[in-house]
């Protein structure tokens, strides 16, 4: 079990589009809405193929106010690049102004930490370790393929108990201590390496956090197929967690329950994917609804800011 996709909020989605697009240079592998709110777009970013494990999503809100950082909140996602990339992604972000936090070594390698448009947490971590992902890059967005992403490293979440937190980690999820300081613990899953860690921090001075631009909405997990997922709720439920019903998400199946820190945490399937509603080539290209949405998607298109896709195509129709 390794990090599936990870989901953000935003309050410019053309911003947001751009930055992702033309400066990480990811490809936009899928163009929905929300769907427990079609009023506002889901947008995904990964790698050519849209491969889990390297799939940042946003949910963007136009004008929303900035978040705040905080424990209950994933504050940080961390992507693989080689070690030979890190000269190159300093340059390209002094050359787009990228807000750089500094860098620094760790016993992987130099991790190069940044901030996007609305002020969200990210990382570039160099490691020479392979990530249980199969990463293909995409080189439509003007970054070379061998200095591409390789998919996630990590995710720090912040929580007021890394024991507690940690605990959950292991007995739910399978993942096993690496490393623990004061106020900090690693944990592994499948042996470790990029895409397999999380980061947990528990600093004394930490509040909570609240959600808004720049802050993390839920992370999620992997798993093969439904019979897994089953298994997991199956656990879930009997540990006395509120865990959601198995729910269709047309690309992946997932559910849905919080840890005992606060942070909203997701289980989803690898499968069937992006292609099930797009040929690969065509990801991204047009605005795409679930079947059960299709009836209403003048409404729902009225009610979309208007934005441009990497296509070049326009969707939405309301004012940003």
């Amino acid at each position: 079990m390794g990090l599936h996709h990870i989901t953000a909020l935003s309050a410019d989605p053309q911003g947001n589009i751009d930055f992702y697009t033309k400066v990480l240079g990811f490809r936009l592998v899928k163009v929905s809405v929300n769907q427990d709110e079609p009023n506002v777009y889901h947008f995904f970013y990964a790698d050519y193929e849209g491969s889990p494990g390297s799939d940042l999503t946003f949910f963007p809100h136009p004008r929303l106010p900035r978040g705040v950082p905080g424990y209950g909140q994933a504050v940080r996602i961390i992507y693989t690049i080689h070690p030979d990339s890190v000269k190159y992604w300093i340059n390209r972000f002094k050359r787009f102004n990228v807000t750089l936090l500094g860098l620094e070594e760790n016993s992987e390698g130099v991790r190069i930490n940044f901030v996007d448009r609305d002020g969200l947490g990210l990382s570039l971590q160099a490691s020479d370790r392979p990530s249980y992902v199969d990463v293909k890059p995409w080189s439509g967005g003007g970054v070379p393929k061998e200095h591409f992403p390789r998919g996630f490293y990590s995710v720090v979440i912040m929580v007021g108990d890394c024991h507690t937190s940690g605990y959950f980690l292991e007995d739910i999820l399978g993942f096993e201590k690496a490393d623990e300081g004061e106020e900090y613990a690693v944990y592994t899953t499948g042996g470790g390496g990029p895409g397999r860690i999380v980061e947990l921090l528990c600093p004394r001075e930490a509040a909570p956090g609240s959600l808004g631009a720049g802050t993390v909405h839920h992370v999620a997990f992997a798993v093969k197929d439904l019979r897994e997922l089953a298994v997991h709720r199956e656990k879930l439920v009997k540990r006395g967690y509120n865990v959601t019903p198995v729910i269709d998400r047309k690309w992946f199946t997932s559910i849905y329950f919080r840890e005992p820190g606060g942070v909203l945490y997701e289980i989803a399937t690898i499968g069937p994917g992006f292609t099930v509603d797009e040929p690969l080539e065509r990801l991204g290209s047009r605005l795409v609804l679930p079947e059960w949405l299709e009836p209403y998607r003048g409404e729902i298109e009225a009610s979309l800011p208007t934005v441009r896709l990497p296509s070049g195509s326009i969707v939405g129709g309301a004012k940003a």
